[in-house]
This record gives structure tokens, sequence and C-alpha cells, in this order.
């Protein structure tokens, strides 16, 4: 894993962001700590105690915190396509308008 950009130290965690963004999302230890759910996902980390039944909406809400910060948030998830069944392309991320995080 390559050091992060902004402090030269290790980072936590580095993926491409949702298909077609072109957003590499990295998570910094140093860095990070400060926003909220990069802050969440750290401590949830470094907690030897840790529930890894809470990673996918410590994930989720890390990944929606770096995207908003390039631009993009979720789109609205539509109650029909819902309804007729859950897919991933119901989660993708479109230029909006900024998301408020939970």
């Amino acid at each position: 894993m390559r050091p992060c950009s902004r402090c030269g130290g290790d980072l936590l965690l580095q993926r491409n962001g949702p298909w077609g963004t072109g957003v590499w999302m990295k998570l910094c230890p140093a860095c990070d700590a400060d926003r909220p759910a990069a802050g969440a996902f750290i401590r949830w980390h470094r907690n030897p105690d840790r529930d890894p039944k809470a990673l996918p909406k410590l994930f989720e809400e890390w990944e929606t915190e770096t995207m908003y910060a390039h631009g993009w948030s979720r789109a609205a998830q539509s109650r029909r396509l819902l309804a007729r069944r859950p897919h991933p392309a119901s989660r993708r991320v479109d230029k909006a308008e900024p998301l408020q995080l939970s």
C-alpha cells in the first residue's frame, strides 16, 4: 500500500471509489481522525474488541463522507426499484446536492 500523500504515514485503507467516479479513497489515521465517519472507522479498527457486524455501516459512512469531500453524493433510491429488488445500481453515486451524514 502506498504511503499517505498528505503526511507520508501509513494508510489504514485505500481503494477505488464507486465505479465511474475516478476517485481514490484513502483513510489515513493521522490526517482523517478529525472527520466524523473516518474517525469512527479508525477508532473501530483500533479497538481489539471491535464488532465485525459494525463494519458494513462504518465503511458505507466513510465512503459517503469521502466521496462527498470530492463533490459526490449518493443518488436517491427509487421506491419502485427497491420494491422490485435491491440492486447494486440503486447505490450508485452521482454528482448531486450535499448529503447530510448521520
